[in-house]
């Protein structure tokens, strides 16, 4: 069950800071809207990590944050060469690298807070 709080909080938190970024306001639709989008590639490529990661859980691993990073870049890679304009070169978005580090840090908090023990 903490698993999908982790993914609904994280997904929800992305909406929040894309609302903040981008829209300049909390309106509610655009909130739910976002995090529904945010919801599904966090539950493709972030969940079955994490559930790889809770074997050996450890709270605030850097390296759990790498791997998380390494699922965001493809992740994001994946919508910004489907969404992003065919004229436009992927690594030239700036939005590209700011939704890599984001979407991988506030899933990275969100794991070690609900999941992760603290090391013995």
């Amino acid at each position: 069950m903490k698993y999908n709080y982790t993914v609904l909080l994280s997904a929800f938190t992305m909406s929040v800071l894309y609302s903040m970024i981008y829209i300049h306001s909390f309106i509610i639709a655009a909130l739910v809207t976002m995090a529904f989008y945010f919801l599904f590639p966090y539950l493709i490529f972030a969940l079955p990590l994490q559930f790889m990661m809770n074997k050996k859980p450890k709270r605030f691993n850097p390296l759990y944050l790498l791997y998380y990073f390494a699922a965001s870049i493809v992740a994001n890679a994946i919508i910004f060469g489907l969404l992003q304009p065919s004229g436009q070169s992927l690594f030239q978005n700036k939005a590209f690298y700011l939704f890599a580090v984001l979407t991988a840090l506030v899933y990275w908090i969100w794991d070690s807070v609900l999941l992760q023990k603290k090391e013995a």
